[in-house]
């Protein structure tokens, strides 16, 4: 198959990657940028955000069935009572638009941008 390969053909695949790089990176730094928040959401309603700075250490228990962990500009879903604990195995949510979700409990953690920014205005 290299045989068809033309050198006009590398070159194109060399831009089509440089470009999806330059956008992952892009995506990236806007991902944890300043304004970052934990939104904590218990069936349906919203709980408690928190902003995430370097120096945030908090610890938000939900009647015993799920437990949270806020450290620096991180959250953790450290604990629940949930059988199947899907929402434990999720880690740590360190950029905005994860999330830790217990299905079971109804609870959601997710991790959002600053709130009320504006990203574009068409006229």
């Amino acid at each position: 198959m290299w045989h068809r390969l033309k050198w006009g053909d590398l070159v194109i695949a060399g831009a089509v990657l440089l470009a999806a790089a330059a956008l992952a990176a892009l995506l990236a730094r806007q991902a944890t940028g300043d304004g970052l928040y934990a939104e904590v959401w218990q069936a349906g309603e919203l709980v408690e955000r928190v902003a995430l700075t370097d120096v945030t250490a908090r610890t938000i228990d939900l009647d015993g069935h799920n437990v949270i962990v806020l450290d620096g500009r991180t959250a953790t879903m450290h604990a629940a009572d949930c059988r199947d604990q899907v929402c434990v195995r999720t880690g740590t949510l360190t950029h905005a638009g994860q999330a830790a979700v217990c299905l079971p409990n109804r609870v959601v953690v997710k991790l959002v941008g600053v709130p009320g920014e504006i990203d574009a205005i068409v006229s």
